[in-house]
């Protein structure tokens, strides 16, 4: 609970460093960015490592870096407090993982839902 308190600290102290609201462009950078290093994250915490050379990381020191750190930090402590929620999820959505078109579909069906959703 330490992390969500200290997190929601950090988030108030980001939102007063912003004078504006970043545009749409940058919102989607940002999150795409803060996507790619959770995931990244959780495939090097499985034993699997990352291969696409495309892929960068936050800056270290950056507000990008610090914000990726909490989020993992909370994806740590959800899957603790619900791990049920967290594991075994080709068998909550009841797929097979052996064909990759199947896990596309499941992903891309999985992230429709969240973003339709808000």
């Amino acid at each position: 609970m330490e992390v969500l308190r200290r997190s929601s600290v950090f988030a108030a102290e980001v939102m007063e460093v912003f004078d504006r609201s970043p545009t749409d462009k940058e919102l989607v950078s940002q999150a795409k960015a803060l996507c790619r290093d959770y995931i990244n994250s959780r495939l090097i915490q499985a034993g699997v490592s990352w291969s696409k050379p495309e892929y960068n990381a936050p800056v270290p020191g950056g507000k990008l870096a610090e914000v990726s750190t909490i989020l993992l930090r909370l994806g740590d402590e959800l899957e603790y407090i619900r791990p049920n929620v967290y594991r075994n999820i080709a068998r909550q959505l009841n797929i097979s993982l052996h064909s990759e078109t199947v896990v596309s579909d499941a992903f891309l069906a999985v992230a429709t839902q969240i973003f339709t959703a808000g």
